[in-house]
């Protein structure tokens, strides 16, 4: 069973972002940390959970440039991640949600 701190997490969707082919954006959570990829950029952060609720602090990236389309990936990336308000394990997936329930973003287990 994945757990949100013991699993690698690969996005698998997120509802109004375009994730061009080939492009991996990614989250890993250990010990008050988040950190992954945006598609282009590597990217840390701090967050907190209270049972169900996920809080994501100030997000750095690095500044490397990418083709548009992935610069357009983590822009909506990082925005999303910055609108989470909950998580959810569902059959293996970490859903995130914002804080009126809507799904911003569904990672498979990597």
């Amino acid at each position: 069973m994945a757990e949100l701190e013991a699993t690698a997490w690969m996005l698998r969707s997120a509802p109004g972002i375009d994730v061009p082919a080939g492009a991996s954006p990614s989250a890993t959570f250990a010990e008050g940390r988040i950190a992954g990829s945006t598609g282009c950029n590597r990217f840390t952060g701090p967050y907190s959970t209270d049972g169900d609720r996920l809080e994501l602090g100030a997000i750095a990236t690095t500044r490397m440039a990418c083709d548009a389309p992935l610069m357009a990936l983590e822009q909506a990336y990082l925005e999303a991640l910055g609108r989470v308000a909950r998580w959810v394990i569902e059959d293996d997936e970490l859903v995130l949600h914002d804080k009126d329930g809507s799904e911003l973003l569904r990672f498979a287990a990597g």
